[in-house]
């Protein structure tokens, strides 16, 4: 009985990306072995060495570095960028490629959504080799599909700035200013108003997305917009500040996600609500509960609060 003989491996350099009949060609390669056993299909026409599962991720990196002139790009994008993904977009399992405006070449493949758009300097950028538009152009491509709320939730996230111990870096996502020059620098496109309406509401200091949808029930219901980082003195700015607040009434208003509940986190929230108590300031608290109720309850509250200071 013949046994089946193992492919010769790969030089070193090809491993790891996207083959396609024509590069092996060109590195001297019978095209056929693209088909042997230890290849994977990622599209047509298109394989990678190894035949483990590619994770949708890897798919994306491997398509993308396989046509000329394009990019990961939109709910893609902000994966591979690791943003928080709004609602809309959270379940698409699409790839989403751009290329562009005016390339003659056309992706035409099941699973892959390609956009063609302008792609001006600046907004793009290499995510382990393969190209991904930055995280301003990721958040403006999809104004296209996400409400303007969920554009402020993620515009928040983009420019909150770091905490360079917990996250492993030092500068923000991106800056107000290059949200709006990206902007600027779009033409005629689906969603650009949205963006700009978003820009508008965008402020530093949200630590989550819950803090920015509770900020921005807040203002909906016509109250007063909180400031944010708000701490119970100025010494205790860096140490000990609340989410959300009004310094001139003494409310603080403080959002606890699922973090905030281990034991450790706990007992230094109870240090930073003492430091709000023992100078009289009305402290608030939420969690998830309050967020999936819309923060109606808060709403109420923060009002309540707010008239009941208002009026001392």
């Amino acid at each position: 009985m013949s046994r089946m003989r193992r492919p010769a491996p790969l030089p070193p350099h090809l491993a790891d990306q996207a083959l396609t009949r024509g590069l092996l060609v060109e590195e001297g390669i019978r095209p056929e072995r693209l088909y042997r056993t230890d290849m994977t299909p990622i599209s047509r026409g298109i394989h990678r060495s190894g035949a483990e599962d590619l994770s949708a991720q890897d798919h994306a990196a491997a398509l993308a570095a396989s046509l000329p002139e394009t990019c990961l790009s939109h709910v893609t994008a902000a994966a591979a960028l690791g943003l928080w993904l709004p609602p809309e977009v959270r379940g698409d399992p699409r790839i989403h490629l751009t290329q562009p405006a005016g390339t003659t070449l056309r992706i035409r493949r099941p699973g892959v959504v390609s956009h063609r758009r302008p792609l001006p300097e600046g907004q793009l950028m290499e995510i382990g080799g393969v190209p991904t538009t930055t995280p301003a152009r990721t958040w403006f491509d999809l104004s296209s599909v996400c409400s303007v709320r969920h554009l402020v939730m993620l515009g928040d996230h983009l420019v909150r700035a770091p905490r360079p111990k917990f996250e492993g870096r030092a500068h923000p996502h991106a800056t107000p200013e290059e949200l709006r020059t990206t902007i600027d620098s779009s033409g005629k496109v689906r969603g650009k108003r949205r963006a700009r309406e978003a820009l508008q509401l965008i402020r530093v200091g949200a630590d989550s997305p819950p803090e920015t949808a509770l900020r921005l029930s807040l203002t909906e219901a016509g109250l007063p917009e909180p400031e944010l980082q708000v701490p119970p003195a100025p010494r205790l700015a860096e140490w000990f500040p609340a989410d959300l607040g009004y310094p001139r009434l003494k409310i603080a208003i403080q959002y606890d996600g699922e973090p905030h509940f281990s034991p450790e986190r706990a007992r230094w929230d109870q240090t930073r609500n003492n430091e709000f108590r023992t100078r009289d300031w009305l402290l608030l608290l939420f969690n998830r509960d309050d967020h999936r109720d819309g923060f109606r309850r808060a709403v109420r509250q923060v009002a309540a609060a707010i008239a009941t200071r208002t009026q001392q």
